[in-house]
C-alpha cells in the first residue's frame, strides 16, 4: 500500500529491488488509495521506459494490479497500464481490492 507522498524515485527503487530479489516475474497488487500525489504523463513515460530497461536485463514483468479511487490518479494508471503494453507490461487498473486479487489469482495463476 502506497501511504502519502510517494516520489518516482520510490517506486523505481522499489521496481529495483523486485527485480534484485529475483521477484520481477511475479504478480504484484499495488493499492494506491491512500497515496496523496498524482504523477504526471512524463512521469508515466519514464516510469515505463525503466520497466522496460528492467525487462531486457530481467524478462518479462509479471502481472500488476492497481487499486485506485482517485479519477486523477485512476487516468494516470490507465496511461501506465496502456504505455506499458509496449514493454509487454500486463497492468489493470481496480477500484476494488477483491476484483484485483481475483483476476491476479484467476488470470495468472502460475506467476509468482
Amino acid at each position: 500500500m502506497t501511504t502519502g507522498h510517494v516520489t518516482q524515485e520510490d517506486v523505481i527503487a522499489t521496481l529495483e529491488r523486485q527485480a534484485r530479489e529475483g521477484a520481477w516475474s511475479y504478480s504484484v497488487l499495488y493499492d494506491t488509495r491512500a497515496g496523496r500525489n498524482i504523477p504526471t504523463i512524463e512521469e508515466v513515460r519514464r516510469l515505463v521506459l525503466h520497466v522496460g530497461q528492467l525487462t531486457c536485463r530481467y524478462g518479462p514483468r509479471g502481472p500488476v494490479a492497481l487499486i485506485s479511487t482517485d479519477p486523477q490518479l485512476s487516468r494516470m494508471a490507465r496511461a501506465y497500464a496502456n504505455l506499458g503494453e509496449l514493454t509487454s507490461l500486463d497492468v489493470r487498473v481496480f477500484t476494488d481490492v477483491a476484483d484485483a486479487e481475483r483476476w491476479l489469482d484467476e488470470a495468472h495463476p502460475a506467476s509468482g
